[in-house]
């Protein structure tokens, strides 16, 4: 069975479906078995949650409940803002301190001989080949 056909047909036990669409799921009704057979399933289903369907009561209104909520609300102190802190010694050291040791990194680093020094000692002996060879499409880098 169709599922587009189906939700039609239950949109129209509804009440929702579309005005034109009615004489169409009408017809499919009455060309296949299984189409009425699932009209006749769904109005049951209907039928028995508007039976069956427990009634809730509640001992108050929907008014007392809206007063107790208007009431707190009118009790409540209003909102007044904080003053802004003061700014204090303190606060500005716990920023400086940071930039301070990004800096002190920064300066290290740009000013540290790199080649040649103490963490790369054979850096300046390095020597670099190139190979190509056309015919095969290959170029080779040999570091030494």
């Amino acid at each position: 069975m169709d599922e587009k056909k189906s939700l039609e047909l239950m949109a129209l036990l509804d009440g929702t479906g579309e005005p034109g669409r009615r004489e169409a799921v009408e017809a499919w009704l009455c060309s296949e078995p299984d189409a009425e057979a699932l009209r006749q399933e769904l109005s049951w289903v209907r039928q028995a949650l508007r039976e069956h369907e427990p009634a809730t009561k509640v001992p108050e209104t929907r008014e007392f409940y809206w007063s107790q909520i208007q009431r707190r609300m009118d009790q409540a102190a209003p909102f007044e803002p904080r003053p802004e802190p003061r700014r204090r010694f303190g606060d500005w050291l716990s920023w400086l301190v940071p930039v301070a040791g990004v800096a002190a990194v920064t300066l290290l680093v740009s000013l540290h001989p790199w080649q040649g020094g103490p963490l790369n000692p054979g850096l300046n002996e390095a020597t670099a080949t190139t190979y190509t060879s056309e015919a095969d499409g290959v170029t080779i880098h040999w570091i030494d």
